[in-house]
């Protein structure tokens, strides 16, 4: 073997050690970019979950029990004031999801009649609300300000055999079960709150 080609040999094994080094750097910063990737996110959910509205609710109904007053406050964090007007929407939980998914019985309702009914002992009256009285037009609030919402008892759907006195009568002692979404920029956060009525101040 001559001179020549012992250094085209070593010229080769140099060449596959970088290349061999190469790959593994190329390795190591992607892994370091993936890492970084991860503690990334995982510290904007940590963010976002710290900043997550605090919300404090009153329900007041009124002694004939023909109307009641939701008031909403906008208790913090403190975080959450360095980002201005946050805009709130509330609306009614649908807690029985099952219900309007199953085939719909010949005569019956229609799916989207059943998961349209509100399920509960009150349902929205102010002007914003939808036609159904689950959810208002949302709202801006600033941390520390409150808002309220007019209410008036649901009745059974038109489909129901049972009498307005009976469905009230099975919703008279259940609560107000909300779900409040707060938006601030690109921020989202659904908050679920479940609210007992009160009597009205006289």
């Amino acid at each position: 073997m001559s001179t020549t080609d012992v250094i085209a040999i070593l010229a080769l094994g140099v060449s596959i050690v970088a290349a061999v080094g190469t790959v593994g750097a190329w390795r190591a910063a992607r892994h370091s970019h993936h890492a970084a990737a991860i503690l990334s996110r995982i510290e904007e959910e940590r963010q976002h979950a710290a900043l997550t509205p605090s919300f404090r609710c009153q329900l007041a109904v009124t002694e004939d029990g023909a109307s009641a007053l939701l008031r909403l406050h906008l208790d913090g964090p403190a975080g959450l004031e360095p980002r201005g007007p946050i805009e709130v929407t509330v609306s009614i939980r649908n807690d029985s999801s099952w219900r309007g998914h199953a085939s719909p019985v010949a005569g019956g309702p229609l799916p989207e009649e059943v998961r349209a009914t509100v399920w509960g002992p009150w349902r929205f009256s102010a002007d914003g609300c939808d036609d159904r009285g689950r959810a208002i037009a949302p709202q801006e609030l600033l941390v520390g300000e409150w808002t309220q919402y007019a209410l008036t008892p649901t009745m059974p759907p038109t489909w129901m055999t049972i009498g307005t006195e009976r469905w009230r009568q099975d919703y008279a002692d259940a609560p107000v079960r909300l779900r409040v979404t707060a938006r601030s920029g690109s921020s989202v956060w659904n908050v679920p709150l479940e609210i007992a009525a009160s009597p009205a101040a006289a």
